[in-house]
């Protein structure tokens, strides 16, 4: 089956990435937190275990399809946030610098732009209460399209999500950016009444990483700490893609995800780049994904799968 095929390969890159952060956190002085990764453990083994029955006795493809993608979405974005810490913690120089001055090429003041939302409780209030809706949104999204049938966009889009996740930590780790907020550093007097998401306290977290302040890692609390490329981007554009053609879901999907890349340099504390970098991100892990589930690309990962060792 198309299906089998694709959770193989996504299986596969989950445990890459768990043997990978298992090696670095054996090697290094990093400490791992038994209790969250417990109770992630259990959460997707109740998953997998109720896709398996509703594929093995209670045969109902579309409920299985949600609890298998689930269970694949929630391992891999444990795995990939410690992962994401870790590279953190590489210490390469940062670049936003160089993210500021592309800003000012496209015209785009920081200050200026989110010191219009700050005078502004209500719309900092609205930006806020959307740019928080991206990961109840993600889980709506293998929901809606698992149970409507559309198992392949279904797959696609977990795929890419686990793709972007990817691109951005490597890149993070390679061109690591602190992001604009924690760049410009502005007073307090600057928010008003205003308080966006991620703060200067937040950000904290990134710093005591990279100078070695930091070395316990816990899924309880973990924090977001990617800046260029942005993973909100990211994750706004692929939802926007996946309900493209989706009934009347397309058009409240696109407004409210629109609204999201517009809120991040405010809510996220990103340079603009940042944004367009992760909406780039999404396009080329959108295509990839999709070129995954072509006949011709599923019969050749039939074939290898099928290989004599």
């Amino acid at each position: 089956m198309k299906s089998d095929v694709q959770t193989f390969y996504k299986v596969a890159i989950i445990i890459g990435i768990l043997a990978i952060d298992a090696i670095w956190i054996a090697l290094t002085d990093f400490h791992l937190e038994g209790q969250g990764v417990l109770r992630v453990f259990a959460v997707t083994a109740f998953f997998g275990i109720v896709a398996v029955i509703y594929r093995v006795w209670r045969p109902m493809q579309a409920f299985e399809l949600v609890c298998a993608e689930t269970a694949i979405l929630l391992s891999f974005t444990a795995a990939a946030a410690i992962l994401s810490y870790l590279v953190t913690s590489l210490d390469r120089p940062l670049i936003d610098a160089q993210l500021v001055t592309l800003d000012a090429a496209l015209g785009f003041d920081w200050s200026a732009y989110v010191g219009y939302v700050s005078e502004r409780p209500l719309l900092g209030l609205l930006c806020s209460v959307i740019y928080l809706t991206t990961l109840a949104q993600v889980a709506l999204a293998v929901i809606v399209l698992g149970l409507a049938g559309r198992t392949e966009r279904t797959q696609q889009f977990v795929t890419a999500v686990m793709l972007g996740a990817l691109a951005c930590i490597i890149v993070s780790g390679i061109l690591p950016s602190a992001g604009a907020l924690a760049t410009i550093r502005p007073v307090d007097s600057f928010w008003g009444s205003h308080h966006p998401v991620v703060d200067l306290d937040y950000k904290q977290t990134f710093f005591d990483l990279r100078t070695g302040g930091e070395r316990l890692v816990s899924l309880d609390s973990m924090k977001g700490l990617i800046a260029f490329p942005s993973y909100h981007g990211t994750l706004s554009t692929l939802l926007i893609l996946a309900f493209f053609r989706v009934g009347w879901w397309f058009g409240p999907i696109l407004t409210l995800n629109v609204l999201i890349l517009l809120a991040t340099p405010v809510e996220g504390g990103h340079h603009l780049v940042d944004v367009i970098g992760g909406v780039a991100v999404a396009g080329g892990s959108w295509y990839i994904a999709g070129w995954l589930y072509r006949p011709r690309a599923i019969q050749r990962s039939k074939t290898l799968i099928e290989l004599p060792v």
